[in-house]
């Protein structure tokens, strides 16, 4: 297979003039936003995105807003550890309707992009013609809006945590660590990872984007026993909590998002109460091995619109995972694209 770079030509000129009369070709606006510029724009002001998202869940959750959101498309690429997905979601707020649409894969060969392991892009639609009016790049949305869902749980499940550690110290694992540090009660936030240095990089950039909070890190397995919440943001193919140890209040798991990776055992439920960021998200990783051996019969699942709804709901110690959902591509890109209209955008 030729995995040179394909470079494309530049946009060609116009046609005869009879044959443009005859086509009557448009241009569509459109504008991009590239991971450096999504990644600006989602920190510059990590509460106010953090606000944006409940506000928007809370919408929702209470009828002020209508959600459409159609189960992920899976593909994948048989006997590899790869696949892509098509992700799409319609939000109607009150004087607003966003329309979003990702396509992503999951890059596990990493030798044309090597550093990686998301790629594609998400799209937003014009909300009444439908033209694709932004583009973003998918890497740091999907980890960023990853994150941020992190910070979302804990701030329903688990709002007075005060250390928070992050087993996965890559791109997912540094904004768990920013955004649920931004949400103020946060004061320090240790990171555990199997590269050499990266738990290391992920705390002293923290420290240097939050200079008041705490960093360090840890062995993965020697979990702190002073840690409220325990963040697995990683790419594991074995289980790396069991509740055999200590047992934070608070786990989160986002990492196994495929039936090849995981980080949980059954042995979980037993202890903790399960809880969902949409209730497409047991379709996949390990809640769905757990159903398939039958692990599930008589949990229940409560997603974050039932605990944006009933506060009696929000039980701990409590289980969060997240899979990877299209609702929080949507409301991140909604934010995003308020920024712009508002001129308020990077």
């Amino acid at each position: 297979m030729n995995s040179s770079r394909i470079d494309l030509p530049p946009e060609s000129g116009e046609l005869e003039a009879d044959l443009e009369a005859l086509l009557r070709l448009s241009p569509e606006p459109y504008t991009f936003f590239d991971d450096r510029r999504v990644h600006r724009a989602l920190t510059a002001d990590p509460r106010a995105y953090l606000d944006a998202l409940l506000e928007a869940i809370e919408s929702i959750a209470f009828g002020r807003a209508s959600l459409e959101l159609p189960p992920k498309s899976v593909f994948a690429d048989p006997g590899q550890r790869s696949d892509f997905r098509v992700m799409p979601c319609v939000v109607r707020f009150p004087g607003r309707t966003r329309k979003t649409v990702k396509i992503i894969g999951t890059n596990w060969p990493r030798e044309i992009v090597p550093g990686e392991i998301s790629v594609g892009q998400a799209f937003s639609l014009h909300q009444e013609e439908n033209f694709i009016e932004a583009g973003f790049a998918g890497c740091l949305l999907s980890s960023a809006r990853t994150g941020a869902c992190v910070a979302t749980g804990l701030r329903l499940l688990a709002p007075d945590s005060r250390e928070v550690a992050v087993v996965g110290s890559g791109r997912v694992g540094y904004y768990a660590g920013l955004f649920v540090a931004s949400l103020g009660s946060v004061k320090k936030v240790v990171f555990a990872d199997a590269v050499e240095g990266r738990a290391a990089l992920a705390a002293s950039n923290l420290g240097a984007a939050l200079p008041g909070l705490e960093t360090g890190v840890f062995e993965a397995d020697s979990l702190p026993a002073t840690a409220d919440t325990l963040v697995l943001a990683t790419d594991s193919e074995t289980p790396i909590f069991d509740a055999s140890g200590h047992c934070p209040r608070l786990v989160v798991s986002v990492g196994a998002d495929t039936d090849w990776q995981s980080e949980i055992t059954p042995a979980v439920l037993s202890h903790y109460a399960l809880s969902v960021d949409t209730q497409d998200s047991p379709n996949y990783g390990d809640l769905a091995a757990f159903g398939s051996h039958g692990h599930l019969a008589g949990v229940e699942a409560v997603d974050l619109f039932e605990l944006v709804r009933d506060e009696g709901r929000r039980r701990t110690p409590a289980l969060f995972v997240s899979t990877g959902s299209a609702l929080f591509d949507n409301l991140t890109i909604d934010y995003l694209m308020s920024q712009v209209e508002s001129g308020d955008g990077q």
